[in-house]
């Protein structure tokens, strides 16, 4: 399944756990304010602050979700309420990314480490005899 095909099944998860995905989410923050400097993944970063809006927060989502997520910002009267954080190296890097969105006590928080920037990533492709296509996903760890 092509990556821009899949679809997130429930809120603040990525679709196929994509970061490109959250990087894309984290990238639309508003409201956005400067909270201070923090050790993040072992280097200093000012850590910022901001809000998703309901677009942003139902990017991509599956339309059975998107529908409720509709209809919890119609009973609130306004956007669900889903909080970010990103800290930014010296270098202007992210080190760190965290989204939180809390319901009537119904809490889910995402968190992104991001370390080794700028170093090769090496991947092992496997053998087409070790794969099985896949048309559909489903389920928490798929997004």
């Amino acid at each position: 399944m092509p990556r821009d095909e899949a679809e997130a099944h429930y809120l603040l998860r990525a679709p196929l756990n994509d970061p490109e995905h959250v990087l894309q989410q984290i990238a639309a923050m508003r409201e956005i304010s400067q909270e201070g400097t923090e050790n993040v993944q072992g280097v200093r970063a000012v850590r910022y602050r901001g809000i998703l809006d309901h677009r942003t927060a139902t990017l991509r989502m599956a339309t059975d979700m998107r529908t409720r997520m509709d209809q919890a910002r119609d009973a609130l009267g306004s956007d669900v309420p889903v909080f970010a954080d990103a800290w930014v190296d010296g270098r202007g890097r992210l080190a760190q990314i965290r989204m939180n969105v809390n319901m009537s006590g119904a809490r889910v928080t995402l968190t992104m480490a991001l370390s080794d920037i700028g170093k090769p990533v090496r991947v092992r492709v496997p053998r087409a005899s070790d794969t099985v296509p896949v048309t559909e996903v489903g389920g928490i760890l798929n997004g």
